[in-house]
């Protein structure tokens, strides 16, 4: 080979394996060439170059002992390398100080005991004194007179849900007397109230604005409607109840629709079709479709028996009173 091939050569070899790999069969290959190597460091040449200086003067010896005493060096070497096993490839090595030879470290034991134990492994024996979700702060008691009484009611015992007021208006304390928030009630008392929204007692008798607002609670007519401070139903309210599921409130709105039937064909309200709240009544009624209620209740084979009874009875108010005989049911 020429000298560019050899030295291609060693390039690929330096570049394509381990240099630690190299460095160590270099190693192996100095022990029988006393010259230097062109791969070896500085400091090594400097002091492979003194042994050979005390060489040259010692005088020569025996062609058959140097031969003998290679081979016993070589079989002590390899001895040691038998009784030592070789560091794997990739580990760094630590080149101890000022002998110029690299001497690999890897005293790490998989299975020895650990220097010290983690504090983890140890049983907890004490609660800790701080916890990791902090404490909700304490609010003040809530007072129903308060006019933000819904806001503080929401902050205290539902602050991570969404607030919606339409669906706590029901729960909103009544409006003092004259207030403008009482003023702007349905049924306050001015001379200008729609027919649809005057409200009767369970006999089916009128209840004027003034009289409603001053019949107590204990009466039973108060209920979370449109006008809570007013006592009554309108003919709307009642017409919802009579398509309730619970039994007591169809019969309730039953009994009361059925006497209101009956006060209007007497003419308590008007006689004639001129009369506006006579008139104003029946729209009502049709418009809450509350004698097809009637019909259905009544015409029903199972259910409750005591909402069919009150269906009936409320049909027969309404044919003896005498408004669909005069009016032909308009």
């Amino acid at each position: 080979m020429t000298p560019q091939e050899i030295a291609q050569a060693q390039d690929d070899i330096m570049t394509g394996f381990n240099p630690a790999l190299i460095q160590r069969l270099l190693q192996r290959a100095n022990i029988d060439e006393p010259s230097p190597s062109p791969f070896d460091n500085p400091q090594q040449g400097a002091d492979r170059e003194a042994p050979e200086s005390q060489e040259s003067s010692a005088p020569q010896s025996n062609p058959a002992q140097s031969t003998l005493s290679r081979s016993a060096q070589e079989s002590v070497q390899g001895l040691s390398e038998s009784t030592h096993p070789k560091t794997p490839l990739g580990i760094n090595a630590a080149t101890s100080g000022g002998s110029g030879h690299t001497k690999t470290v890897d005293d790490y034991d998989e299975d020895s005991a650990p220097a010290q134990i983690p504090p983890e492994l140890f049983p907890i024996t004490d609660q800790p004194r701080s916890i990791h979700f902090p404490a909700a702060p304490n609010l003040p008691d809530l007072d129903p007179s308060d006019p933000n009484f819904l806001a503080a009611l929401h902050e205290k015992y539902f602050p991570n849900l969404p607030a919606d007021p339409s669906k706590l208006a029901w729960m909103a304390p009544v409006p003092s007397t004259d207030s403008p928030a009482d003023q702007d009630s349905p049924y306050y008392p001015h001379p200008e109230i729609s027919v649809s929204a005057l409200r009767f007692d369970f006999r089916g008798r009128f209840l004027s604005p003034r009289v409603s607002r001053s019949i107590p609670s204990t009466k039973g007519l108060h209920h979370h409607g449109e006008a809570p401070e007013a006592a009554g139903y309108t003919v709307a309210e009642l017409a919802r109840l009579a398509r309730s599921a619970v039994p007591a409130q169809r019969c309730m709105a039953y009994q009361t629709l059925g006497r209101i039937l009956f006060r209007l064909g007497q003419g308590e309200w008007g006689k004639t079709e001129n009369d506006p709240i006579a008139t104003g009544i029946w729209a009502a009624v049709k418009k809450g479709r509350v004698l097809e209620s009637l019909m259905e209740a009544a015409a029903g084979e199972g259910g409750h028996r005591g909402s069919r009874a009150y269906a009936t009875e409320a049909l027969w108010l309404f044919e003896k009173g005498g408004w669909k005989e005069t009016f032909k049911g308009r």
